[in-house]
Parts: C-alpha cells; structure tokens; sequence
C-alpha cells in the first residue's frame, strides 16, 4: 500500500528524530507520535528527576505527549497535588533498569484502592494501563517512561510486538534525554564554573572580553588538539574545517557583548560537537567573562563486552565483537584492537547471529543496543 511504512522503516524514522530531538527538542513531539503509532499507545510520558524524602518525584525535565500533542495541564496537575506522593517511584527503584512494568505491578490492590494518585490522577487519564520502565542516566538521576495503553485495559493486554517495538526505541529515547540534560546544564546560569572545570563529560573554555581563551579543562583541551572544527590560533577559540569560521566567530563575539546562543560544530568523519557561549560576570579574580561549553551529544557510554554476552547467551568472543560493532567499531578495526584475523571477526559475527537468529549484522547491532544494562556505566 502507498504511503504505508513498515515496522522497520518507523523504527528508523523514530530513531532519526530523536537523534534531531537531541539537539532541537521541538522534534520530539512528531518522534513521540510516531512512537504512539509504532506501539499502540495513546501516549507516553517521560521524565528526569531525582527522588527527594520530601517532595517525592523531583521533575527536572519532562515530556507529556499524548498522540503527539502537549498536556501541559496535566504535567501541572501532577506536579501540584500528586509528585509527593505518588507511590510508583518508590517502587519502581527496586525494579531493575531496562524492565517494563505494568502499573499493577508497581502499585499493589491494596494500594491501589487506596491510594488518591492512583484513583484520582491516574485512573481519568488512563494510566492504570502503563507500561513503565526506568533507565540509568548520571547520577542520583532517574529515567522514568511511561506508556499509556487504553484505559481499562490489563496487563495481558500488551503484546510481544508492542514489548519488542518499546524495547527496540528505549536506547534512543535515553539518549535524547541525556543529552538534553547536559545541554540544560550548559545553559544553567546558575550551575558554577569549577564544577564544569572538573567535570569530564563536558568541554569548557572561559574567554575574555577580547575572545581569548584563559582558562580551559581537560575534556575541551582534548578536543581542540584534535583540531575536528574548532582550534585555538593566537589565543583565540575559532572554527576550522568542516566547521563555518564565520558563524563561530559570530557567536562568540555576540556572547562577548553579552548574548548567549548555541551551534553545531561539523567535524570530519565524526559526528557534531554543540558549542554553547554564556555571557557570565567575573567573580572574584576569575578574568573569564564568556564561559563555552563543548558537548557531544552523539558520544555513547562503552559498551560492556561481558554484560552484552551474559544478556544475550553468547561466547566471551561472540561478546567482544557484537560490542565493538555496537559501539561503531568495523570488523578491520576490531580485529585490530583485539589482535585476531579479520576472517576470525567475520565468524563470531556470523556465529552470534545465528545464536540470536538474525540475518544481518545491522540487526545484531540492534539487538545489542536494546538490550538493557550494556553500558560501563549502568553499573
């Protein structure tokens, strides 16, 4: 049927709009949508916060889509009068990270009769038929999503197709929200400079009035010895190629005369750096008046060989080679790094899909990434 795109081809345009979303979340309502359409939902909701002995839930970042459309009148509803005390986000801290959950599941019948979030927020809105999952991020930070089935329904409603297309999405969705997390915490007026000098996920220069670079970390050190779009000449921070000179040199001197703005920085062969300038007032002796944040919001966490091979039942060497290819690695590249033959790389490839009953190596690089708690840091 014209028009009409198959499971694979909206998988694949949901992952393309997320990876926009990462930069320009007015993408993620369409990638919301889609997702909706993928998996017979009638929404979704997702968020980021920490958990707080007062105020239960505490939301930093949060998306309520319905179908694609903003229910900005339910995030508000939640936040006033049910986020302290909710009874979900303590239970869903003791299911493991990847898990889908049934809401049921998380809130006991004996909870459930009496709890007021449950009859009076969640019941109206449909979300005693969710489908719940929580993702690890930085942190004491919690990744929580929920999807909203039809109202009334019960767990043995969700079918193996909706579970797998859900499964096959989360490793994009918590991208998204990592990476909107940094570039939220890059844009925080208030989030101070000796953190940002430390920290090792993010880049960041100070600059004076005169654009020049006086204080920098180790993260931007490295990224500008390498010399991929931005350098620094002269003592000044500039744009290189593939990277538009000119742009780069608008924004940090718009950022000089007290305008902040964000850019994408192109880079041969690897994919783009975010480059954020704030305007700040110098404290104490700190001669920096423009402080630049370098993000790459496409970078991923290692994958863990021996977690990827215990998750999915295969050899060690099966392991190493589905988590090198899942981390972007070719087989010239892992038969390097691992001192085999390229011909050796070839048959655990081949051994590791036919164990998983897979065809293509594209699908094995899929499964590997659905597969929850693969990242070193999940643990």
């Amino acid at each position: 049927m014209a028009g009409a795109m198959s499971v694979r081809d909206r998988v694949d345009r949901i992952i393309e709009l997320l990876r926009e979303a990462q930069l320009d979340d007015a993408r993620w309502p369409a990638a919301s949508a889609l997702i909706d359409d993928l998996c017979g939902l009638e929404g979704n909701d997702l968020l980021l916060g920490r958990l707080t002995p007062q105020r239960g839930i505490d939301i930093e970042l949060r998306w309520l889509f319905l179908r694609g459309d903003p229910r900005p009148e339910l995030q508000r509803e939640y936040v006033e009068h049910y986020a302290a005390i909710d009874e979900r986000p303590v239970a869903g801290i003791r299911e493991p990270f990847g898990k889908l959950v049934h809401t049921n599941a998380l809130m006991t019948d004996r909870v459930r009769r009496t709890s007021t979030t449950y009859n009076d927020y969640l019941v109206p809105n449909a979300g005693e038929n969710c489908l719940n999952v929580r993702l690890p991020v930085d942190g004491d930070l919690q990744m929580a999503w929920s999807l909203v089935g039809p109202g009334g329904g019960t767990p043995g409603d969700w079918t193996g197709g909706q579970v797998d297309a859900i499964r096959q999405v989360l490793p994009h969705v918590r991208q998204f929200v990592r990476v909107r997390h940094a570039l939220a915490e890059a844009r925080a007026e208030g989030m101070a400079t000796a953190a940002l000098l430390d920290t090792r996920r993010i880049g960041m220069l100070l600059l004076d009035r005169a654009g020049r670079v006086v204080e920098a970390n180790d993260r931007a050190r490295a990224m500008l010895a390498r010399g991929e779009g931005l350098a620094v000449r002269d003592g000044r921070l500039v744009g290189v190629t593939p990277a538009d000179p000119v742009q780069v040199a608008r924004l940090l001197a718009a950022a000089c005369q007290g305008r902040d703005g964000s850019l994408p920085i192109a880079r041969p062969a690897r994919d783009p750096l975010v480059l954020h300038a704030t305007p700040r007032t110098p404290v104490g002796t700190s001669r920096g008046v423009v402080r630049v944040l370098l993000a790459e919001p496409f970078s991923t966490s290692p994958i863990n060989a021996a977690h990827v091979a215990a998750a999915l039942g295969l050899t060690p060497g099966q392991g190493v080679v589905a988590a090198a290819l899942a981390g972007g690695a070719t087989v010239a590249s892992i038969a390097a790094a691992s001192h085999r033959s390229e011909a050796a790389v070839r048959w655990h490839i081949r051994q590791a899909l036919q164990r998983l009953g897979l065809s293509r190596q594209a699908d094995l690089v899929r499964v590997v990434l659905s597969t929850p708690g693969i990242f070193v840091e999940d643990y």
